[in-house]
Protein backbone atom coordinates (compact mmCIF):
# COMPACT_ATOMS: atom_id res chain seq x y z
CA UNK A 1 0.00 0.00 0.00
CA UNK A 2 1.24 3.39 -0.96
CA UNK A 3 0.40 7.19 -0.29
CA UNK A 4 1.00 9.57 -2.37
CA UNK A 5 2.01 12.85 -1.54
CA UNK A 6 1.62 16.22 -3.95
CA UNK A 7 2.00 20.02 -3.26
CA UNK A 8 -0.87 20.58 -5.41
CA UNK A 9 -1.05 24.39 -7.73
CA UNK A 10 -1.80 23.22 -11.12
CA UNK A 11 -5.58 22.10 -10.85
CA UNK A 12 -5.16 20.51 -14.93
CA UNK A 13 -2.05 18.57 -14.01
CA UNK A 14 -3.49 17.51 -10.91
CA UNK A 15 -6.55 16.46 -12.53
CA UNK A 16 -4.79 13.79 -15.04
CA UNK A 17 -2.23 12.68 -12.61
CA UNK A 18 -4.82 11.55 -10.09
CA UNK A 19 -6.39 9.55 -13.43
CA UNK A 20 -3.36 8.52 -14.30
CA UNK A 21 -2.53 6.85 -10.90
CA UNK A 22 -5.07 5.19 -10.72
CA UNK A 23 -5.10 3.63 -14.34
CA UNK A 24 -1.46 2.35 -13.53
CA UNK A 25 -0.57 1.92 -10.10
CA UNK A 26 -1.58 -1.46 -9.85
CA UNK A 27 -1.89 -2.11 -5.33
CA UNK A 28 -4.32 -0.02 -2.87
CA UNK A 29 -3.41 3.81 -2.44
CA UNK A 30 -4.57 6.84 -1.23
CA UNK A 31 -3.68 10.26 -2.68
CA UNK A 32 -3.01 13.15 -0.18
CA UNK A 33 -3.52 16.51 -2.02
CA UNK A 34 -2.01 19.79 -0.06
CA UNK A 35 -3.26 22.85 -2.23
CA UNK A 36 -0.39 24.86 -2.01
CA UNK A 37 -0.55 28.22 -4.55
CA UNK A 38 2.80 29.40 -2.97
CA UNK A 39 1.59 29.88 0.55
CA UNK A 40 3.97 27.41 2.16
CA UNK A 41 7.27 26.09 1.21
CA UNK A 42 7.41 22.85 -0.86
CA UNK A 43 8.96 20.70 2.56
CA UNK A 44 6.13 22.07 5.05
CA UNK A 45 3.76 21.08 2.59
CA UNK A 46 4.91 17.69 2.50
CA UNK A 47 5.68 17.62 5.69
CA UNK A 48 1.72 18.14 6.33
CA UNK A 49 0.77 15.25 3.41
CA UNK A 50 3.21 12.73 5.16
CA UNK A 51 1.79 13.55 8.59
CA UNK A 52 -1.75 12.57 6.93
CA UNK A 53 -0.50 9.02 5.47
CA UNK A 54 -2.13 5.80 6.24
CA UNK A 55 0.34 3.32 4.66
CA UNK A 56 4.04 2.44 5.06
CA UNK A 57 5.69 3.57 1.90
CA UNK A 58 5.20 7.09 0.90
CA UNK A 59 6.05 8.61 -2.66
CA UNK A 60 6.39 12.46 -2.86
CA UNK A 61 5.47 13.87 -6.23
CA UNK A 62 5.28 17.07 -8.89
CA UNK A 63 2.00 17.36 -9.89
CA UNK A 64 3.16 17.64 -13.67
CA UNK A 65 4.01 14.12 -14.37
CA UNK A 66 2.22 10.81 -15.56
CA UNK A 67 3.53 6.77 -15.22
CA UNK A 68 4.27 5.04 -18.17
CA UNK A 69 4.54 1.96 -16.25
CA UNK A 70 1.77 0.37 -15.56
CA UNK A 71 1.69 -1.66 -12.00
CA UNK A 72 4.55 0.24 -10.95
CA UNK A 73 3.12 -0.34 -7.20
CA UNK A 74 4.52 -3.52 -7.25
CA UNK A 75 7.12 -2.43 -8.23
CA UNK A 76 8.37 0.33 -6.03
CA UNK A 77 7.17 -2.01 -3.14
CA UNK A 78 9.97 -4.25 -3.89
CA UNK A 79 12.50 -1.57 -4.24
CA UNK A 80 11.70 -0.35 -0.73
CA UNK A 81 11.30 -3.48 0.87
CA UNK A 82 14.87 -3.95 0.10
CA UNK A 83 17.58 -3.93 2.97
CA UNK A 84 18.88 -0.82 4.05
CA UNK A 85 17.25 1.05 1.36
CA UNK A 86 16.86 4.87 1.60
CA UNK A 87 14.80 6.56 -0.69
CA UNK A 88 14.17 5.22 -4.20
CA UNK A 89 13.88 7.79 -7.45
CA UNK A 90 14.17 8.05 -11.18
CA UNK A 91 16.83 10.37 -11.21
CA UNK A 92 19.92 11.12 -9.31
CA UNK A 93 23.35 11.40 -8.71
CA UNK A 94 26.30 9.61 -6.99
CA UNK A 95 28.48 12.62 -6.91
CA UNK A 96 28.57 15.40 -3.80
CA UNK A 97 31.03 18.28 -4.77
CA UNK A 98 32.39 20.36 -2.49
CA UNK A 99 31.20 23.76 -3.96
CA UNK A 100 27.50 24.41 -4.47
CA UNK A 101 25.59 22.74 -6.87
CA UNK A 102 22.69 20.99 -8.33
CA UNK A 103 22.69 17.38 -8.04
CA UNK A 104 22.95 17.17 -12.22
CA UNK A 105 26.06 19.32 -12.24
CA UNK A 106 28.49 16.78 -12.27
CA UNK A 107 27.18 14.50 -16.05
CA UNK A 108 28.60 11.40 -15.83
CA UNK A 109 27.62 10.01 -12.45
CA UNK A 110 24.24 11.10 -13.30
CA UNK A 111 21.64 8.43 -13.87
CA UNK A 112 18.53 9.11 -14.94
CA UNK A 113 15.15 7.17 -16.39
CA UNK A 114 12.76 9.81 -17.27
CA UNK A 115 10.63 11.24 -20.38
CA UNK A 116 11.76 14.98 -20.31
CA UNK A 117 9.46 17.72 -21.40
CA UNK A 118 10.34 21.20 -22.15
CA UNK A 119 8.11 24.66 -20.93
CA UNK A 120 8.54 26.09 -24.07
CA UNK A 121 7.15 23.54 -26.22
CA UNK A 122 5.60 20.07 -26.42
CA UNK A 123 8.81 18.61 -27.25
CA UNK A 124 10.17 15.22 -24.54
CA UNK A 125 12.69 13.42 -24.77
CA UNK A 126 13.57 9.81 -23.01
CA UNK A 127 16.98 10.34 -21.22
CA UNK A 128 18.14 7.07 -20.10
CA UNK A 129 21.60 6.84 -18.45
CA UNK A 130 20.85 3.92 -16.22
CA UNK A 131 22.70 0.67 -16.87
CA UNK A 132 21.37 -1.80 -13.73
CA UNK A 133 17.82 -2.34 -12.61
CA UNK A 134 19.16 -0.35 -8.97
CA UNK A 135 21.93 2.25 -8.98
CA UNK A 136 23.72 3.58 -5.97
CA UNK A 137 23.20 7.31 -5.26
CA UNK A 138 23.68 10.02 -3.10
CA UNK A 139 21.18 12.58 -4.46
CA UNK A 140 18.23 12.23 -5.90
CA UNK A 141 15.92 14.44 -7.76
CA UNK A 142 12.51 15.76 -6.33
CA UNK A 143 10.01 14.78 -9.50
CA UNK A 144 9.44 11.37 -7.61
CA UNK A 145 10.81 10.34 -4.16
CA UNK A 146 9.97 7.32 -2.44
CA UNK A 147 10.66 6.08 0.95
CA UNK A 148 9.27 3.81 3.71
CA UNK A 149 7.61 5.70 6.31
CA UNK A 150 9.21 4.48 9.33
CA UNK A 151 12.72 6.30 7.86
CA UNK A 152 10.96 9.27 6.93
CA UNK A 153 9.84 10.12 10.16
CA UNK A 154 13.35 10.32 10.95
CA UNK A 155 14.87 12.81 8.47
CA UNK A 156 11.61 14.75 7.19
CA UNK A 157 11.63 17.43 5.17
CA UNK A 158 13.90 20.63 6.13
CA UNK A 159 11.05 23.78 6.66
CA UNK A 160 14.55 25.82 7.27
CA UNK A 161 14.14 25.45 3.40
CA UNK A 162 11.33 27.81 3.06
CA UNK A 163 10.90 28.19 -1.02
CA UNK A 164 10.55 25.27 -3.66
CA UNK A 165 14.33 24.99 -4.20
CA UNK A 166 16.91 22.70 -2.63
CA UNK A 167 14.31 20.46 -0.62
CA UNK A 168 14.87 17.20 -2.88
CA UNK A 169 19.25 17.73 -2.57
CA UNK A 170 18.85 18.54 1.28
CA UNK A 171 16.51 15.54 1.84
CA UNK A 172 17.87 12.74 -0.15
CA UNK A 173 21.78 13.96 1.13
CA UNK A 174 20.67 13.75 4.77
CA UNK A 175 19.05 9.91 4.14
CA UNK A 176 22.25 9.41 2.70
CA UNK A 177 23.96 9.54 5.51
CA UNK A 178 22.23 6.68 7.38
CA UNK A 179 20.48 4.52 4.29
CA UNK A 180 21.59 4.13 0.82
CA UNK A 181 19.70 5.98 -1.54
CA UNK A 182 19.00 4.35 -5.43
CA UNK A 183 18.06 5.90 -9.32
CA UNK A 184 16.11 2.42 -10.50
CA UNK A 185 14.89 1.84 -14.01
CA UNK A 186 12.01 -0.31 -13.85
CA UNK A 187 8.89 2.68 -13.39
CA UNK A 188 9.22 5.36 -16.12
CA UNK A 189 7.44 8.86 -16.37
CA UNK A 190 7.13 11.41 -17.96
CA UNK A 191 7.47 15.19 -17.23
CA UNK A 192 6.36 18.14 -18.40
CA UNK A 193 8.53 20.88 -17.31
CA UNK A 194 12.43 21.93 -15.82
CA UNK A 195 13.70 23.31 -12.87
CA UNK A 196 14.03 26.79 -12.88
CA UNK A 197 17.83 28.03 -11.71
CA UNK A 198 17.21 31.69 -10.19
CA UNK A 199 18.78 33.55 -7.18
CA UNK A 200 16.35 31.68 -4.68
CA UNK A 201 18.03 28.43 -6.25
CA UNK A 202 21.44 29.29 -5.62
CA UNK A 203 21.14 30.60 -2.43
CA UNK A 204 19.16 27.63 -1.14
CA UNK A 205 22.11 25.28 -2.75
CA UNK A 206 24.37 27.19 -0.51
CA UNK A 207 22.96 26.55 2.43
CA UNK A 208 22.55 23.23 1.86
CA UNK A 209 26.26 22.83 1.33
CA UNK A 210 27.07 25.25 4.06
CA UNK A 211 24.98 22.47 6.27
CA UNK A 212 25.96 19.16 5.15
CA UNK A 213 29.03 19.20 3.38
CA UNK A 214 30.39 16.96 0.54
CA UNK A 215 31.80 14.45 2.75
CA UNK A 216 30.19 11.34 1.45
CA UNK A 217 32.12 8.10 0.49
CA UNK A 218 33.92 8.08 -3.53
CA UNK A 219 36.86 9.73 -4.55
CA UNK A 220 36.59 13.07 -5.88
CA UNK A 221 37.51 13.83 -9.50
CA UNK A 222 39.70 16.77 -9.71
CA UNK A 223 37.94 17.90 -13.45
CA UNK A 224 34.69 17.88 -11.93
CA UNK A 225 35.70 19.81 -8.92
CA UNK A 226 37.09 22.24 -11.29
CA UNK A 227 33.93 22.74 -13.62
CA UNK A 228 31.42 22.69 -10.35
CA UNK A 229 33.59 25.45 -8.89
CA UNK A 230 33.78 27.28 -12.35
CA UNK A 231 30.17 27.01 -12.50
CA UNK A 232 29.66 28.30 -8.83
CA UNK A 233 31.16 31.43 -9.29
CA UNK A 234 29.60 31.96 -12.34
CA UNK A 235 26.34 31.67 -10.75
CA UNK A 236 27.42 33.53 -7.74
CA UNK A 237 28.32 36.61 -9.25
CA UNK A 238 25.45 36.85 -11.25
CA UNK A 239 23.36 37.49 -8.24
CA UNK A 240 25.69 39.21 -6.05
CA UNK A 241 28.52 41.63 -6.50
CA UNK A 242 32.53 41.25 -6.32
CA UNK A 243 33.28 42.11 -3.30
CA UNK A 244 36.53 41.35 -0.89
CA UNK A 245 33.32 39.91 1.56
CA UNK A 246 31.94 37.98 -1.33
CA UNK A 247 35.24 36.55 -2.81
CA UNK A 248 36.19 35.49 0.60
CA UNK A 249 32.88 33.87 1.15
CA UNK A 250 33.31 31.88 -2.07
CA UNK A 251 36.62 30.52 -1.32
CA UNK A 252 34.80 28.72 0.97
CA UNK A 253 33.87 25.83 -1.54
CA UNK A 254 37.00 26.30 -3.00
CA UNK A 255 38.48 22.57 -3.60
CA UNK A 256 41.93 23.27 -3.06
CA UNK A 257 42.98 19.27 -2.07
CA UNK A 258 41.01 17.89 -4.77
CA UNK A 259 42.30 19.82 -7.55
CA UNK A 260 45.66 19.63 -9.92
CA UNK A 261 48.04 22.31 -9.81
CA UNK A 262 46.69 23.72 -13.17
CA UNK A 263 43.53 23.98 -12.17
CA UNK A 264 44.48 26.26 -9.01
CA UNK A 265 45.69 28.42 -11.71
CA UNK A 266 42.76 28.52 -13.68
CA UNK A 267 40.60 29.40 -10.85
CA UNK A 268 43.15 31.62 -9.73
CA UNK A 269 43.30 33.32 -12.75
CA UNK A 270 39.53 34.14 -13.00
CA UNK A 271 39.64 35.46 -9.48
CA UNK A 272 41.76 38.09 -11.00
CA UNK A 273 39.68 38.12 -13.89
CA UNK A 274 36.69 38.93 -11.76
CA UNK A 275 38.46 41.84 -9.71
CA UNK A 276 39.84 43.31 -12.88
CA UNK A 277 36.79 43.57 -14.40
CA UNK A 278 34.32 43.74 -11.23
CA UNK A 279 33.04 47.70 -12.37
CA UNK A 280 31.71 46.48 -15.63
CA UNK A 281 30.22 42.48 -14.13
CA UNK A 282 28.54 44.42 -10.87
CA UNK A 283 26.37 46.98 -13.25
CA UNK A 284 24.95 43.63 -14.28
CA UNK A 285 24.67 42.34 -11.17
CA UNK A 286 20.60 41.35 -10.78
Amino acid sequence: MISIIISSYLPYYFSALEKNIAETIGVPYEIIKIDNPGLMGICEAYNKGAEKAQFDNLVFLHEDIIFKTTNWGNKLMLHLDKENTGLIGIAGSSYVPVAPSSWTMADKYNFVNIIQGYKQNNDSVHIHSTKENRTKVFAVDGVFLAIKKENYTHIRFNEELKGFHGYDLDFSLRVAKKFQNYVIDDILIQHFSQGNRDKQWLDANITIKEKIGSNFPHQKNPETEKNIFLSFLYQYFIYYPITSKNILFTLKFFPFKYLRFQDKMLILKKYFNYIRFSSEINKKTQ
